[in-house]
């Protein structure tokens, strides 16, 4: 057994508690600013928190269900408005944490085969989706501190949603 549950647990926690505060931030700037061409990997900061939502919904699909879902589009938008992408965001961290906290620890440890004949444990593509969210919510917090917002503190031990170790 890997052990890993826990850790999934407070990484599906810290993501959530810093989407709420990336969110937060993010609301409080006009729309314009939020669409704006600020030359990111996918443009703007709308459409980088988009990629985010859009890359978890795949990988949890994957996760899962153990095999790829349809096919993925790197590119492809789930919402162009900031107010449904935020209520997505919600709903989507809500379903993280609750995957993470109620699976039992063996789950993490159960091989997903690639097409390619790879095999990984599930615990590997949770930490594909948590670097990959981090990854991206760098990129906008850089804007932000561009704009000279600040965003503060990204230290997990601050995270007041952290309960580990875990009951």
């Amino acid at each position: 057994m890997s052990g890993y549950g826990p850790i999934a647990v407070e990484l599906a926690r810290y993501n959530q508690w810093q989407n709420e505060k990336l969110y937060a931030l993010v609301a409080g700037l006009a729309p314009d600013e939020i669409a704006r061409n600020r030359g990111m990997f996918f443009g703007d900061i709308l459409a980088t928190l988009d990629h985010m939502l859009m890359v978890e919904t795949h990988l949890l699909a994957y996760i899962d269900a153990g095999t790829l879902p349809a096919s993925f589009d790197p590119d492809r938008r789930i919402e162009t408005e900031f107010e449904n992408l935020r209520a997505a965001r919600i709903g989507m961290d809500a379903r993280l944490r609750m995957k993470c906290e109620e699976a039992e620890p063996q789950w993490f440890d159960e091989v997903i085969v690639m097409p390619s004949g790879r095999a990984l444990p599930r615990s590997f593509w949770w930490a594909q989706l948590f670097n990959h969210a981090t990854h991206h919510r760098s990129q906008v917090t850089s804007e932000l501190t561009h704009m000279g917002l600040d965003y503060g503190s990204t230290d997990m031990p601050y995270n007041p949603l952290t309960q580990f170790p875990a009951p």
